[in-house]
């Protein structure tokens, strides 16, 4: 606590220190100093006897609101948001707001930061209708776009979210192609989880016109047009990832697998799996491929294709698959040495995570098409590697 106190005193008074110098310059002009000096110094007291709360009111107080102090209400609003008293700051601001003499210029720059306050409490209305109000300013246009691009995610808001990207795109020549796809592809799913699946590929349809390369789009177009029996439709939804991020081809395997099938294309999807593995696609075709090698011919062609794989690219995937095929024929004093090595690396690959962000380094087991860490959109990849594809 004491040390809290402390970093407290130390934040305060370069402020303190700034606040007397103009003060002091209004006593100068004014000859009024007596009492302000005063109030000054009790200020000053109140930091040194480490009561920060009395010493934040008593500068509050002197300092006149005109063009000579409104940075100083500003930077002391902003200390006060980043301790988490949000509440002093809101009341600051609104203080400053209320003033008549206040310029334009200035109000507007204290509307921005009481809409920064209400988002640090979570009241998003007021801090959006602050935003809207502002985009009218030219030098707060941009700013409270990016707040209300934020605003709109962390409230799901997605097709509000889409047009102020869009916005944002064309007022400052930020690409946003991604975010905005995945907006469209939020919208499609939660269309899809109403029943509604024509509106759905039809926000999917968005997101592609607007990132070719979104295969969130392909995953959930595939997803749809399977689960309607449209088998065909699904697989050319699918084959377009080979193309777009072959690394996310897992995440559709088990689909691919079951629509090649309805149509009874059995070589045809053999065929894909071959094509993916030639582009660079992941251990888990490999698998995939060996599971109908085994059938066509047997065991070992199967455990040939799989260890050819490894000496190029070992994996602990493969390597599990490779141990399953060879326990069936192994010795029976083989067996259990054989059976010990498979749920070790069973182990290993439970344990281990599946996806890495390229942006900030958060790792998963699970999906993510938005950081969970650094927010960033489209950053979340499939590890590769020996503990991964």
């Amino acid at each position: 606590m004491e040390q809290w106190l402390l970093y407290g005193v130390l934040a305060l008074l370069p402020l303190a220190a700034y606040s007397g110098y103009l003060v002091g310059r209004k006593q100068l002009k004014g000859k009024q100093g007596g009492s302000l000096s005063s109030n000054y110094i009790k200020g000053l007291n109140y930091l040194l006897n480490e009561q920060p709360d009395k010493a934040v009111d008593t500068f509050i107080d002197l300092l006149k609101v005109d063009t000579d102090t409104v940075e100083t209400h500003l930077a002391l609003g902003n200390l006060f948001r980043k301790r988490g008293e949000v509440d002093r700051a809101i009341r600051l601001h609104q203080n400053l707001i209320a003033r008549p003499q206040l310029s334009s210029s200035d109000r507007n720059t204290a509307l921005y930061q009481l809409g920064l306050d209400y988002n640090a409490v979570g009241m998003y209305d007021r801090s959006e209708k602050l935003f809207k109000e502002l985009l009218e300013d030219p030098a707060h246009k941009n700013d409270s776009l990016v707040q209300l691009l934020n605003i709109h995610q962390l409230t799901r808001d997605w097709d509000d979210a889409a047009k102020i990207a869009e916005t944002l795109q064309s007022s400052m020549g930020v690409e946003q192609s991604k975010p905005i796809s995945h907006f469209y592809c939020e919208l499609a799913d939660q269309k899809r989880r109403e029943g509604d699946n024509k509106a759905a590929l039809s926000n999917l349809k968005k997101a592609l016109n607007i990132n070719p390369d979104s295969v969130r789009a392909s995953l959930l177009q595939g997803r749809i047009h399977l689960r309607q029996n449209q088998y065909k439709q699904a697989i050319k939804a699918y084959q377009r990832i080979l193309q777009q991020d072959i690394a996310f081809l897992p995440e559709a395997l088990p689909d691919i697998s079951q629509a090649y099938s309805e149509v009874k294309d059995y070589s045809g999807y053999k065929q894909f799996l071959d094509k993916s593995l030639e582009m660079g696609a992941g251990v888990s075709v490999l698998v995939e491929l060996s599971k109908i090698i085994q059938k066509e011919k047997g065991d070992k062609a199967a455990a040939i294709l799989i260890g050819e794989f490894l000496q190029e690219r070992p994996s602990l995937k493969g390597l599990q698959r490779l141990i399953a095929l060879h326990i069936e024929h192994a010795q029976d004093s083989a067996k259990p040495s054989l059976q010990l090595l498979d749920d070790i690396v069973e182990k290993l690959i439970s344990r281990k995570p599946r996806y890495e962000c390229e942006n900030c380094g958060f790792h998963t087991k699970a999906i993510y098409w938005q950081c969970p860490s650094c927010k960033e959109w489209s950053s979340v990849k499939p590890i590769k590697g020996i503990e991964g594809e």
